[in-house]
């Protein structure tokens, strides 16, 4: 079974590859300024699972491998990519 599950939530895997995408030495420092604001409304929900999503943008393994190592943290890929923070507009 994919990792996505029979209802694969195409939002959630749009947000995890354009975020590996910008995930690169020019854009991380303006993502994490971005994301870190405090008027930015995912701001307090990043900094609770920001090790674990820097974790996930910064992996080179293929999703099922990192998949299967977050499981046996007590985590999934499927959950943790909804808590990378959407980069719109300017605060």
């Amino acid at each position: 079974m994919s990792i996505w599950g029979n209802y694969p939530n195409y939002q959630d895997i749009a947000r995890l590859e354009y975020g590996r995408l910008l995930w690169n030495s020019a854009s991380r420092s303006r993502l994490l300024a971005h994301w870190l604001n405090p008027e930015h409304p995912y701001a307090e929900r990043f900094r609770g699972k920001r090790a674990l999503v820097e974790r996930i943008l910064e992996s080179s393994l293929p999703d099922e491998q990192l998949d299967q190592q977050l499981q046996t943290e007590g985590h999934s890929l499927r959950s943790l990519m909804r808590e990378i923070p959407p980069v719109f507009g300017s605060i």
